[in-house]
């Protein structure tokens, strides 16, 4: 099979097979339903008995809000005294995800990676109606990838625009996405649990769709409606690790060198609350990778005989290492294996972009085309991709490449180390394509789930 068929078939397998195995709304329905027979809505085998319940209330954030917003209404509305307890939702989601209409649920047309006007309109009205919630009523909480930007709430004394500023300092600084979550939790009044806490007296089930390695559940959209161990004196020291503490606001630096006395108030309310309180991973980066394994195993989308590795450690660290790491490890197993190979990597890597860089991209962009560039003359092919449909600036979800990749691009006068240190990943595709009449984007458009990033190697099929 020529190169580019095989770049076509691993775009066709992440439209046809990988985001099916990602969808949100099913993941949801899996683990919410009504039990007629029993009277309760089952929340993945915990039993809510209808007769207990005054009012349920739906609130989230993320880009899977839509369609896990859905599988909550559908469920809720299997039966006439269910959805007549429900009292509406507030729900923030992805830009033009808003235009999208869910029975009594208000959708905020927040932004992702850094927050607009109504992500914080969103948390807003989430706090207003969680304010009316107190005991017997039931809240149930959706949350997905993005949610640390979609649903965003400044604390007094600092605006919106401080805490853009210190998003954009952290995603192009370096830090892991668990680190930069640990800062954002003591800049914003609805993360660190500050939304589950807004309704101490109810009680609060949360689904999440994990956008986070390893579903650290205070890492994921910086854990809303679960408690927060981190301290301001932890949000410091990231920023201080990674020489980035002069680069962000002062109102921001302020509160941060403040010490709290919030703090231990907020941990005594979190133990009240425990016993109330159920949190739920609907779907992960693990789950689709599982799935994906099984499925591959089972049909020949790349023909008859070809070998599937799941590799389990979790891609981190920065791109420009992991690429030559992936290389070496596909190499060591094609070596072993002797026949058509595909290696399975998932994980969140991360890309330092440093000032004064305008390009376009992402990690996934980026990864592809560092990977184009060690692999020319090779025969491998690779997709290297997000979830969510999109990368970074980019409306791209990744790129797929292979051993031509960047032989073709030189013949266009595309320098790939050009693009590399502009960090203009998505440029360089897009004057590939434009030059060549082939595919190396991945358009698929916002995808409605996050579940982290994918990275597929295939050789010799």
């Amino acid at each position: 099979m020529h190169e580019g068929g095989t770049r076509d078939k691993l775009l066709t397998l992440f439209r046809d097979t990988i985001l099916p195995i990602a969808d949100a709304y099913q993941a949801t329905r899996r683990h919410l339903f009504w039990d007629a027979q029993t009277g309760c809505l089952m929340v993945d085998g915990c039993a809510y008995p209808l007769h207990d319940l005054h009012s349920i209330y739906l609130v989230g954030a993320g880009k899977a809000g839509v369609p896990m917003a859905r599988a909550v209404v559908d469920v809720l509305r299997q039966d006439e005294r269910l959805w007549s307890l429900f009292a509406g939702g507030s729900v923030n989601v992805y830009r033009d995800q808003a235009r999208e209409s869910v029975p009594r649920v208000m959708l905020y047309a927040a932004d992702h990676p850094s927050p607009n006007e109504y992500s914080v309109l969103g948390a807003r009205a989430a706090l207003d109606m969680l304010s009316r919630a107190g005991k017997g009523d039931l809240v149930l909480a959706i949350i997905s990838g993005g949610g640390s930007s979609l649903l965003t709430l400044p604390y007094e004394g600092m605006t919106l625009d401080d805490l853009r500023a210190v998003n954009r300092v952290l995603v192009t600084g370096g830090p892991a996405i668990q680190e930069i979550n640990t800062v954002r939790k003591h800049l914003c009044r609805v993360k660190g649990g500050g939304l589950r806490l807004a309704a101490p007296e109810a009680t609060f089930a949360t689904l999440i769709l994990s956008d986070v390695i390893g579903d650290d559940l205070s890492s994921i959209a910086s854990g809303p409606t679960v408690p927060d161990y981190t301290t301001r004196a932890d949000a410091l020291a990231v920023l201080e690790s990674y020489s980035l503490l002069e680069r962000i606001p002062e109102s921001a630096r302020a509160r941060l060198m403040n010490p709290s006395p919030e703090e231990e108030r907020l941990r005594t309310l979190w133990e009240e609350c425990a016993a109330r309180t159920q949190t739920v991973i609907v779907a992960s980066n693990a789950v689709l990778l599982d799935t994906l394994t099984e499925q591959l195993e089972h049909n020949q989308v790349f023909g008859t005989g070809l070998h599937i590795i799941r590799e389990r450690a979790p891609v981190l660290g920065p791109v420009q290492a992991v690429v030559p790491e992936h290389l070496r490890r596909c190499e060591e197993l094609r070596q072993e294996s002797g026949v058509p190979l595909m290696v399975l990597f998932g994980g969140e890597p991360v890309v330092a972009v440093p000032d004064g860089a305008h390009g376009t991209g992402g990690r996934m962009l980026h990864y592809s085309l560092l990977a184009a560039d060690a692999i020319e003359g090779t025969g491998w092919s690779i997709l290297a991709s997000g979830t969510d449909g999109i990368d970074g600036t980019a409306p791209a979800a990744g790129a797929v490449v292979d051993g031509a990749t960047t032989r073709l691009s030189r013949k266009l006068g595309l320098e790939p180390a050009y693009f590399l240190r502009h960090f203009d990943s998505y440029g360089f595709f897009q004057k590939l394509e434009d030059g060549t009449g082939q595919h190396f984007l991945n358009m698929p458009g916002p995808t409605g789930t996050n579940v982290n990033d994918i990275m597929l190697w295939v050789h010799g099929t």
